[in-house]
């Protein structure tokens, strides 16, 4: 009995004895996790204390939180929300078994109520991290009209495929089961499989693919048109349009499309994306959609030379309206990157500060009684204004600058009405230095009928190039100086200016027709001072109207 009693109590020592060293593992292990989330939560304060310090993180302009992001996708309106999805980067594990590079593309999601404020969903759209898909998910769109929520994009090295959302705030999205449903193609077959777009009409699921089209005659910018009836078979139809050589470049291409009718007309409008001769193209066509073709009738662009707008996306709204979204690449660079692709957190080589790229304000498009596009800031974003000022009749005289002393401010909005009058030069300089070393120039040139943003002195820093041309080859001294564009006035007409300013973004709407988007990056603390201008000949501010802008993004 007593042998007995006396291994029971051994067994009931080692028991306890156990049990404290699982109570001390899991102590340890609660330690670490604990230790982790900690890290973790300090190295998002620090990454938001980075992001609040950046002087060229904008204000009002949706951003990434973090990291970087290209094209705008899939924008669609859904149960009274306004949805965005964008190229982003994630991290991988493992990346020399899985990825040439240590990221892979992914779709990440945002959502609004009302164009300004945006909250963030998890990504719509992963890839697999098993190295089936070792770029990713590339571009594409959302089928518009269709029954449920549908995505169209593409996938290096596999092809077109499509995710289905699950959920009506489009949180859970479903591949197809018939991923992919274009196959890329052999080198010699007439089309291309690439950037993706969509629509439903009619029972039947339109989509243009690619980026060329190699049918003889066709040579230039030219999409692909494939149809389906249950979105797993897809049959090829031929090239969607024929572009002219009068408006685009045999080098030209049509990537990142989008379709659709402006308003309720029976015009067309094609947004694409050039990635040939310039860095960024966003350039368009309204023309008339019959027999399942598209014959452009105009052609216009969103950026020129030196711009940095591009992978355009658009949706229509509960009322009725055509809402454009596009990127806005940096050239403010880390080193080797022209793109602001490098992101590492360290400001001696790289003071973007861990995030790159901005969508632009969203426009509304529609069509003009002239047949021509009109392109309109989304007005719900009067709704940030505050502090207003206004000045009425300034005379501008000829080779003079009007300081406009109480319109200063580098996050705000300006209206400005100008009679060019008997000028060869009028304009409004923005992010002026009070030594003149930084200022930013939009000019109206009358003679020339075009409308520039003039940014060679916009910074002092050194790590801003704005290459003119895509390709690294391009001559010595070739970088861009001034974008401009296209921009006449009628008869009696005179020129009313709408400009965004936030840190480093300027967008500037003229006349309810035109618009240039451009990045600038003023670093003097005191680059804030608003000038109007006059040469050869004075001219007239009827009206200058300013607002701050109240901040939209979190940090």
């Amino acid at each position: 009995m007593k042998k007995q009693v006396h291994l029971i109590l051994i067994f009931a020592i080692w028991i306890i004895a156990c049990a404290n060293k699982s109570d001390d593992a899991n102590s340890t292990d609660s330690s670490k996790e604990n230790q982790s989330i900690n890290e973790l939560i300090l190295s998002a304060r620090n990454l938001r204390e980075l992001l609040w310090k950046d002087q060229h993180r904008p204000k009002y302009h949706h951003i990434p939180p973090e990291g970087f992001f290209n094209d705008a996708n899939g924008a669609l309106f859904w149960k009274g929300r306004y949805h965005l999805f964008y190229l982003a980067r994630t991290p991988i594990p493992n990346p020399e078994k899985l990825s040439k590079d240590k990221w892979v593309a992914v779709w990440d999601h945002v959502s609004s109520r009302d164009l300004v404020h945006w909250i963030h969903h998890p990504p719509s759209v992963s890839p697999k991290l098993d190295g089936s898909m070792p770029l990713g998910i590339y571009s594409g769109g959302a089928i518009k009209n269709a029954p449920r929520p549908t995505l169209i994009y593409h996938v290096p090295g596999q092809g077109t495929c499509i995710s289905i959302a699950q959920d009506d705030d489009l949180n859970e999205w479903k591949p197809f089961p018939g991923n992919p449903v274009i196959k890329l193609h052999e080198e010699d077959d007439e089309f291309i499989v690439f950037d993706p777009a969509g629509w439903y009409e009619n029972g039947k699921y339109y989509a243009l693919i690619g980026n060329k089209n190699k049918r003889p005659g066709y040579e230039g910018d030219c999409t692909s048109l494939f149809t389906s009836s249950d979105l797993k078979n897809w049959e090829y139809q031929g090239p969607f349009y024929q572009s002219r050589r009068e408006w685009t470049l045999e080098n030209e291409d049509a990537a990142c499309p989008d379709f659709y009718p402006l308003g309720n007309s029976d015009t067309h409008m094609l947004l694409l994306h050039g990635h040939q001769p310039y860095r960024n193209i966003t350039h368009y066509y309204l023309g008339k959609y019959e027999n399942e073709r598209f014959f452009p009738k105009h052609h216009g662009r969103m950026s020129w030379l030196g711009g940095q707008l591009s992978g355009p996306e658009s949706l229509v709204d509960d009322k009725g309206r055509n809402i454009f979204f596009g990127w806005m690449a940096e050239s403010k660079t880390g080193g080797e990157s022209l793109w602001g692709y490098n992101m590492e957190v360290d400001p001696g080589k790289n003071d973007l500060y861990a995030w790159a790229s901005v969508v632009s304000l969203p426009r509304v498009m529609t069509l003009r009684e002239d047949g021509k596009l009109g392109i309109e800031p989304a007005p719900e974003f009067e709704i940030l204004r505050y502090n207003p000022r206004q000045e009425k009749d300034i005379n501008i005289p000829n080779e003079k600058e009007v300081n406009l002393d109480n319109m200063s401010g580098n996050v705000m909005e300006l209206f400005v009405e100008i009679d060019p009058k008997d000028a060869n030069e009028v304009g409004v300089k923005v992010l002026c230095s009070p030594d003149n070393l930084e200022e930013t120039v939009i000019v109206f040139t009358p003679s020339k009928n075009t409308l520039g943003i003039n940014f060679q002195n916009s910074t002092v820093l050194d790590n801003v190039r704005y290459r003119g041309f895509f390709t690294d080859k391009q001559p010595e001294g070739s970088d861009a100086i001034i974008q401009e564009a296209p921009l006449q006035l009628n008869e009696s007409e005179t020129l009313k200016l709408r400009i965004f300013i936030d840190r480093s973004v300027l967008e500037v709407f003229a006349n309810g027709r035109q618009c240039i988007t451009q990045r600038i990056y003023p670093s003097k603390q005191n680059s804030r001072e608003t000038r109007l201008f006059a040469k050869g000949g004075s001219g007239k501010a009827l009206i200058v109207k300013a607002w701050d802008m109240d901040q939209a993004v979190p940090w």
